[in-house]
């Protein structure tokens, strides 16, 4: 094996984690060797375990490093927002063009979204990390919103249980993403990247409660795609 190229320590772990993401996106937890892990990173095993003492702490590791990344530069500016029914539209499309589309534009994305799946057919430990950072503070953020709808007679109140309302966005974008994943989507929806991220928005929004007349008055998808330049 070529030798290792002199990288601090922190520079060194932070190489490791990222092999590791390819291959545990690929094969899992449990079908990934340690040497697959070490040749993929350049190292030899016995300097990757200088850094992990075992696979186990490497998955971790890489499992709290992918779901760092994943809050987003805007979320400062979306927590400054008032509660309220422009504000939900806001988020809902935040988060449903984020989840569809940005594994398209982002290859660490992509791999995210590998680990996701793969995650879910083991233990499920790597989506319930994920889900409590980004999702969560979004969700949370929703709720507050649309309660602030309802109370101001933009939304109706029931019958869909606000906090579950607000995640069915998240998964319901989850599921497509998972459906155009493979080269050859799995459903072909007829229509553009665009006007399906439109589509599914004014579908949860609709789910939510919201009023047709407060998602018309607000929901402008070429004004809110301004807010995340």
């Amino acid at each position: 094996m070529q030798a290792a190229k002199k990288l601090s320590a922190e520079q060194r772990r932070a190489e490791i984690i990222q092999a590791a993401r390819q291959l545990f996106a690929e094969k899992g937890f449990d079908g990934t060797t340690t040497r697959e892990l070490a040749v993929a990173a350049g190292v030899s095993e016995a300097l990757m375990f200088k850094h992990f003492p075992n696979k186990e702490a490497l998955y971790t590791a890489m499992q709290l490093a992918c779901c760092n990344e994943r809050i987003f530069d805007e979320i400062g500016r979306l927590e400054s927002l008032e509660p309220s029914a422009s504000t939900l539209v806001l988020l809902v499309h935040f988060m449903v063009s984020r989840v569809l589309f940005d594994a398209e534009r982002h290859p660490d994305k992509a791999i995210h979204a590998r680990l996701m799946l793969r995650s879910l057919t083991e233990d499920g430990e790597f989506v319930r990390l994920c889900l409590n950072g980004l999702p969560l503070r979004l969700n949370q953020m929703m709720v507050s919103c649309l309660n602030a709808s309802i109370a101001a007679g933009d939304a109706y109140d029931g019958p869909v249980i606000p906090e579950l309302g607000c995640w069915f966005v998240h998964h319901l974008s989850a599921m497509i993403r998972t459906y155009l994943m493979p080269a050859t989507p799995v459903v072909h929806y007829g229509v553009s990247r665009d006007k399906l991220v439109e589509q599914v928005a004014w579908f949860t929004l609709r789910g939510m409660g919201l009023k047709e007349e407060a998602i018309s008055r607000y929901y402008n998808p070429k004004a809110l795609l301004l807010f995340a330049e």
